[in-house]
């Protein structure tokens, strides 16, 4: 129910039925997809940039409003689903954004924000997508993970910067379930939507899953790539407790 590696597209192995989907899904733009056992995406020439640089990842938790983006040295700033929304960062540049299954990209304010800043924009394999048309932009790509799990799709962006080649990701704004329970989010105030998994399920047994799988997820990621560095801004400490100093 809720394993670390379970997604409901998944059939044999994970290099070749995620390439199977991302060239499926994404055929209006995928044309050169890297593959391996862990990670699937497509190559855009920028991606070369990231090897040896130092990523900053924005997402919706609440701790994200403390952060100063001026107080923070870093070469790239990467965000999630609606960062353009917030009043805090709307007029932030960001280099790098993943929609995954949530913004409606015909939307206007994605598309003022997308057309000044022009983000590279990034999608996972999602239901969502099967016969979608996409438009002409030209920094799509698609990028998807063999882990998974529930936590949010920030930390499948961890895993993406690592595999770039990135010396050092910063992170901010991944706190937990319980900020969720309580609407506050840095993007969307209000919003308590939680994976349908998870319909039904005590608070404190998503809290215990939460907490299970961020320790894995901090072993996997460090053994995986044990070159990057990461580092928590603030927010959610008791599930980063196992990140190496």
């Amino acid at each position: 129910m809720f394993g670390v590696f379970d997604h409901h597209r998944s059939r044999g192995p994970f290099d070749q039925w995620a390439s199977a989907d991302c060239n499926e899904m994404f055929f209006q733009f995928v044309k050169d997809l890297h593959k391996d056992n862990e990670i699937v995406y497509e190559k855009l020439p920028e991606f070369e940039n990231y090897k040896d640089s130092t990523v900053l990842i924005v997402g919706g938790g609440p701790s994200a409003r403390d952060l100063d983006l001026d107080e923070q040295e870093y070469d790239y700033l990467w965000s999630i689903n609606h960062f353009f929304k917030s009043d805090k960062f709307k007029d932030a540049k960001a280099d790098l954004l993943m929609v995954m299954g949530e913004p409606d990209t015909e939307a206007p304010d994605f598309l003022q924000y997308r057309d000044k800043y022009k983000p590279a924009i990034g999608f996972e394999i999602h239901d969502r997508w099967q016969g979608y048309k996409f438009d002409n932009y030209e920094k799509y790509f698609c990028m998807h993970t063999r882990f998974y799990g529930r936590v949010g799709g920030g930390v499948r962006m961890l895993l993406f910067a690592a595999a770039l080649g990135c010396k050092k990701v910063m992170f901010t704004g991944f706190d937990g379930p319980e900020a969720i329970f309580d609407g506050d989010h840095a993007f969307e105030p209000g919003k308590k939507s939680l994976p349908t998994i998870f319909a039904h399920v005590m608070p404190g047994e998503i809290c215990a899953t939460f907490k299970l799988q961020y320790d894995y997820f901090w072993d996997y990621i460090q053994d995986l790539h044990p070159h990057t560095q990461f580092e928590n801004l603030g927010g959610g400490e008791k599930y980063h407790e196992k990140i190496h100093r």
